[in-house]
């Protein structure tokens, strides 16, 4: 197993990211897990202009209130639970990691302050 993040006193999951950039300005964030978004990675505008990630156009989503926008779509690639892979990154107003990043492995939190959150490949 893999350890890739920790649970905060404010019960959120953490995971640290690196995402790669064509221009070799990599960057390190720290996402929240939301098993309530299906999509691979969500990220600020700001955070998706600092290492200036492929434009693939617009995507509509649909947020938890119900509500549906229209933001922009990117590809970015990303270290992730021991591997390196090009995701699809969509804008959003905090870093997320969603279902379709987690999908293929099996996902153990510690659900304590400080808690380790661990990952394994499914085979």
């Amino acid at each position: 197993m893999t350890s890739i993040g920790r649970v905060t006193g404010d019960r959120e999951v953490v995971v640290p990211l690196l995402v790669h950039a064509e221009n070799g300005a990599d960057r390190q964030v720290d996402a929240l897990l939301d098993t309530g978004f299906n999509g691979y990675l969500a990220l600020p505008a700001h955070v998706i202009e600092s290492p200036e990630l492929h434009r693939l156009g617009r995507e509509q989503v649909t947020l938890a209130s119900g509500e549906i926008h229209l933001v922009g779509k990117y590809e970015a690639t990303l270290g992730f639970g021991g591997t390196v892979q090009s995701v699809e990154v969509v804008e959003a107003g905090e870093p997320l990691v969603g279902m379709a990043l987690l999908w293929g492995f099996d996902l153990h939190i510690q659900c304590i302050d400080g808690g380790q959150v661990d990952l394994e490949r499914l085979s």
